[in-house]
């Protein structure tokens, strides 16, 4: 019951701050984009495999990349703290009301990034807080009824992080804009 009622906080709070949200709404492909926010919850060895081959094949296509991983534990695990590239928050790095109380979150939400990624394969508030206050410009996601993105990726077929990274790096391939 305390946990509902904590959530409720977070949740009227996230409300509150995400109507004052201002986003430049536009497409972006990897050609387009030269930046791109990246966000997962790290749940296995593969899946932060995946993420950092992910970040990889960005900065290859030239787009500065910043990623953040949510440990949904009390502590991360050490073989995660020396990663470089990446920022790590954990159940203790969250207010109250489980809104993440980190500087590079903070900073991470005020970034307008032209492409958000969002890896996570399950609903967690403070992924979903950082989310729905980032001002990025493009969003993109699996599908959920809890966030909305820009770009929804059904992935039912194959639950797995790396499917829905293939699945993104195939539809924004295959999206074209106008430039100019």
């Amino acid at each position: 019951m305390i946990r509902n009622i904590r959530k409720c906080f977070g949740t009227y709070d996230l409300r509150r701050k995400s109507r004052l949200i201002i986003r430049d709404k536009r497409i972006h492909n990897f050609t387009t984009a030269h930046t791109a926010g990246l966000i997962f919850t790290c749940r296995n060895e593969e899946e932060f495999h995946a993420v950092k081959e992910f970040k990889q094949f960005l900065e290859s296509e030239a787009i500065t990349t910043d990623v953040i991983g949510y440990v949904n534990d009390k502590q991360i695990p050490d073989h995660y703290l020396l990663r470089t590239g990446f920022n790590f928050f954990c159940q203790k790095d969250l207010t109250w009301y489980f809104k993440p109380n980190k500087l590079f979150v903070h900073d991470f939400t005020r970034k307008k990034y032209d492409l958000l990624f969002d890896l996570s394969l399950r609903n967690f508030f403070p992924v979903e807080y950082i989310v729905k206050l980032s001002p990025s410009a493009y969003k993109i996601g699996s599908f959920r009824k809890t966030i909305e993105y820009d770009l929804m990726i059904d992935i039912k077929d194959e639950k797995t992080v790396p499917f829905l990274i293939d699945q993104i790096k195939h539809y924004l391939s295959i999206i074209h804009t106008r430039t100019g």
